[in-house]
């Protein structure tokens, strides 16, 4: 009996370790996909969005007074799950504060639940706003009656009734609401966000689709603050990189691209300054080509900083090769020559000729040193 068990256990010993070896070989195989996998993962093909995520933004914007991006965000909540009650009741809250009034009646109108006290709330708003007082005061009894002791409440139902000259009822809410202890306001809780990285670039983002620049910086510099996302903290460095540069703040534009990619690796071209670098390069043409050789180095070099495709990078080292040998500087003429070859040769290939003549007359030059 005791062979039995032994020879079991070494059996199952043997078919362990086999399917471990199994696995590694597996997972050695498929290396190079996961790489792909998490790649993109980092670039953010595969993005999930959580509904409730969504709803804070539009949240957030709402507080700011912000009520069309406010409505957009609600809209995109109500995509991703269409029955999501707090998506519709803001949604029709957000119409109300923009003064469209058949819109957020109209959101309301799958809202059939005799729970739902903050659709009857929002129609009761409406009602008096349009002066219809008999309807207005329909719906905030029914509030009342679901949400009861709420001083808020019976405040605005005295002030509906005493606006419609039913001055007994009005005395009954007044005092009602002077027996009631504080509520936070009835709306609070449904339009409630939580700052945070996210948020703030998006009103970066805003501001700065409205050219309102100062306050896109301000923004982004805001999400910079918080530490939760690291993506959203990225992108809002990058974004304040790509004003510094419209604003000729070179400098502070590669610190920030900088601080972008340590904190995040963003992926993609759309995250690079490529255009930028090559504006620049054309720039240092056109100082190139009236002598101004200081200045074309500078912005060569600027170039070389904000550039990631190598046949910009290698054109921008290609310019300033040719700069240091027109400023008869033939080492760093060689060093800039040789990097552009080296980072994209079959870019360069029809300026082979012209390279190696800069890199032979150069070489020539530092040897008879």
């Amino acid at each position: 009996m005791k062979r039995k068990i032994k020879f079991s256990l070494m059996i199952g010993c043997f078919l362990l370790f086999f399917l471990i070896l199994f696995h590694f070989s597996i997972s050695a195989s498929d290396s190079i996909n996961l790489e792909e996998l998490l790649q993109t993962i980092i670039e953010e093909k595969t993005v999930v969005t959580n509904v409730y995520e969504v709803i804070n933004l539009g949240n957030f914007f709402f507080s700011e007074q912000l009520y069309m991006p406010a409505l957009d965000e609600y809209v995109k909540a109500l995509q991703i799950d269409p029955s999501n009650k707090i998506a519709l009741i803001n949604l029709s809250y957000t119409f109300f504060k923009m003064d469209d009034f058949d819109k957020a009646l109209e959101q309301l109108v799958p809202l059939k639940e005799d729970d739902i006290a903050y659709a009857y709330y929002i129609r009761g708003m409406i009602f008096k706003e349009q002066r219809k007082l008999e309807e207005a005061i329909a719906q905030y009894e029914k509030v009342v009656e679901l949400v009861p002791n709420h001083p808020q409440l019976y405040s605005e139902l005295g002030q509906l009734y005493l606006d419609n000259h039913q001055l007994v009822k009005a005395n009954k809410r007044f005092i009602e609401m002077g027996y009631c202890k504080y509520r936070s306001p009835i709306m609070e809780k449904l339009v409630a966000y939580q700052p945070n990285a996210y948020c703030y670039l998006h009103l970066g983002n805003y501001y700065r689709n409205n050219g309102e620049l100062e306050q896109a910086q301000e923004a982004y510099q805001r999400a910079t603050q918080f530490d939760d996302d690291p993506r959203s903290i990225a992108l809002a460095y990058f974004y304040r990189g790509e004003i510094n540069l419209k604003d000729h703040s070179y400098d502070r534009a590669i610190i920030e691209k900088e601080l972008a990619q340590k904190v995040y690796p963003l992926g993609g071209h759309q995250f690079t300054f490529n255009s930028f670098a090559e504006a620049l390069i054309e720039i240092g043409d056109q100082y190139y080509h009236n002598g101004i050789l200081p200045e074309a180095l500078t912005h060569y070099q600027l170039a070389t900083n904000l550039a990631n495709k190598p046949d910009i990078l290698a054109e921008a080292h290609y310019k300033k090769g040719l700069t240091y040998y027109r400023s008869q500087d033939y080492e760093n003429a060689l060093r800039e020559a040789e990097t552009a070859l080296a980072l994209n040769p079959e870019y360069l290939s029809d300026r082979q000729r012209l390279i190696d003549l800069l890199i032979a007359n150069s070489w020539s030059n530092i040897t008879k040193k």
